[in-house]
C-alpha cells in the first residue's frame, strides 16, 4: 500500500511539474508572439532588426537567420529569454522580438516552496489510504477469521452468519465440498466393511483347510508352501482393510518387539524363502498405541515386499522407541526391471493405516543396494517396558 502511494504521488508530481513548465513557456511565447505580430503585448519586449543587431551574447545562442516561430534561449550569465523571430518582415531584415523572462519564470521557486506543502499532502493522502485500508480489511477479516476457525474446528461453516458476500459463497463452496467428502467417505468405509465382512468366511474356511493339511503335509511341499502363503496374505489384507472401515479410534496397545518376532518367525518357516535371513534388533521391549492386529498387519505386507526383491540376503527388522523400520539387500527401491515394479496394494494398505494411526512412513533406498521402509510415530506415544529381552537371532 505504502509503495503503491509513493508511486502513484511520483507519477502525479512529474505529470504537474511537467504541466506547470509546458504551461509557462506556452504563455510566455504567445505573449511575445502578440508583440512580434502587431499586437498589444501585456509585457515589455524589445525588438532588434537583422542578426547583427542582436547582443552578442544573444547572437551566440541564436542561429543565423531562423525560420518564423517563436524560441526559448538560455543566454549563460544573462538569463532566460523567449524571442519571437520574423524574417518575412517587409522592412527588410529579420525582426527579431525578444521578452526578458529571467524575473518572470518561477515554476522552479514555486515548486521549491511547496516542497513541503506536497510532502505534507503526501503524508496525509498515506494516512487516508492506510485507514480506508484498514476498514476493508476488517470487513473481510472478520469473516474470514470466523470461516476459518470453523474450519479448524470441524464446524460446518454458516453462510448466513457472515457478512460478505464473497465470504459467503466461500463458505458455501466449502460447505457443499464438505457434504460431499463426507458421503464419499462413507461410501468408502462401507463398501470396505462389507467387502471385508464377505471375505472372511471364505477366508476361514480357506485357513481352516491349511491347517487341517498342515498335520499332514501334501507330497507337493512347493505348491502347499504357497498356498499357505497366500491364505496368510490374504487374512493380512483383510483384517487391514477392516480396520480402515471401523470408525473412531482404538485404545488398544501391542508390543512391536514380540509382534515382529512372531511375523519373522511365520515368514523364516516358509522354505520358499530359506535363503534369505531374518534378524529383529532391538534391545527391550516397545509398547505403542497401536492395535495388534494392526501392527501384524503392516508388518505382514513389508515383510512380503522385502521377500518379492530379495531372493537372498538379509531382512533386518529393527525396533526402537523413536522408529519402526524393515530393511532388505534386495534389488533396492526403484532399481527394479522394468515391467517388475511396484508396490501393489500391499504398501498402499500400510501407509493408510499408518496416516488412520498417526504413524510416518518413509520409503529409501540402501547402499549399495536394498530397500528401508521407516515407521514412526506421529507424536511422542511409544513407552518401554520395564523388562529388557533380548534380541532375536536368526
Amino acid at each position: 500500500m505504502a509503495v503503491s502511494t509513493a508511486l502513484a504521488l511520483i507519477l502525479m508530481g512529474a505529470f504537474f511539474t511537467l504541466f506547470s513548465y509546458d504551461l509557462e513557456d506556452a504563455i510566455f511565447a504567445r505573449l511575445v508572439a502578440t508583440s512580434a505580430d502587431g499586437g498589444t503585448a501585456a509585457l515589455e519586449t524589445t525588438t532588434y532588426e537583422g542578426h547583427a543587431s542582436l547582443p552578442p551574447w544573444l547572437g551566440d545562442v541564436l542561429p543565423l537567420d531562423p525560420p518564423h516561430g517563436q524560441y526559448e534561449v538560455f543566454a549563460q550569465g544573462h538569463g532566460h529569454f523567449h524571442v519571437a523571430v520574423r524574417p518575412d518582415s517587409p522592412a527588410g531584415p529579420t525582426r527579431y522580438v525578444v521578452l526578458d523572462t529571467t524575473e518572470l519564470t518561477s515554476t522552479s521557486r514555486h515548486l521549491r516552496r511547496t516542497s513541503g506543502l506536497l510532502l505534507a499532502s503526501a503524508l496525509l493522502a498515506l494516512l487516508g489510504a492506510a485507514g480506508l485500508s484498514l476498514l476493508v480489511a476488517r470487513r473481510l477479516s472478520r469473516p474470514l477469521e470466523q470461516l476459518v476457525a470453523r474450519v479448524e474446528s470441524d464446524t460446518p461453516p454458516q453462510a448466513e452468519t457472515l457478512g460478505v458476500t464473497e465470504v459467503r459463497a466461500l463458505a458455501e463452496a466449502l460447505r457443499v465440498r464438505d457434504a460431499r467428502i463426507h458421503e464419499l467417505l462413507a461410501r468408502e468405509r462401507a463398501f470396505n466393511r462389507d467387502a471385508s465382512h464377505e471375505l472372511r468366511t471364505p477366508l476361514a474356511v480357506a485357513q481352516g483347510a491349511v491347517e487341517i493339511l498342515e498335520r499332514a503335509p501334501p507330497a507337493d511341499a512347493e505348491t502347499f508352501s504357497r498356498l499357505r502363503q497366500a491364505v496368510h496374505h490374504m487374512g493380512l489384507l483383510t483384517e487391514g482393510i477392516l480396520w480402515l472401515a471401523r470408525p473412531g479410534n482404538s485404545n488398544e496397545s501391542c508390543g512391536l518387539v514380540g509382534i515382529s518376532r512372531e511375523m519373522a518367525a511365520l515368514y523364516r518357516r516358509q522354505d520358499a524363502h530359506a535363503e534369505v535371513e531374518f534378524v529383529i534388533e532391538a534391545s527391550e521391549e516397545v509398547l505403542v498405541p497401536l492395535p495388534g492386529s494392526v501392527a501384524r498387519v503392516m508388518l505382514g505386507n513389508l515383510i512380503k515386499n522385502a521377500l518379492a526383491y530379495t531372493p537372498q540376503g538379509r531382512i533386518v527388522v529393527r525396533v526402537s522407541p523413536e522408529e519402526w523400520s524393515i530393511s532388505d539387500t534386495g534389488v533396492g527401491f526403484g532399481r527394479a526391471e522394468p515391467g517388475h515394479t511396484g508396490l501393489g496394494i500391499g504398501l498402499s494398505l500400510v501407509e493408510r493405516l499408518a496416516h488412520r494411526f498417526n504413524w510416518d512412513v518413509s520409503i529409501s533406498a540402501v547402499a549399495p543396494h536394498g530397500t528401508k521402509v521407516l515407521l514412526t510415530p506421529g507424536r511422542a506415544s511409544s513407552s518401554k517396558s520395564p523388562r529388557p529381552t533380548p534380541a532375536s537371532q536368526p
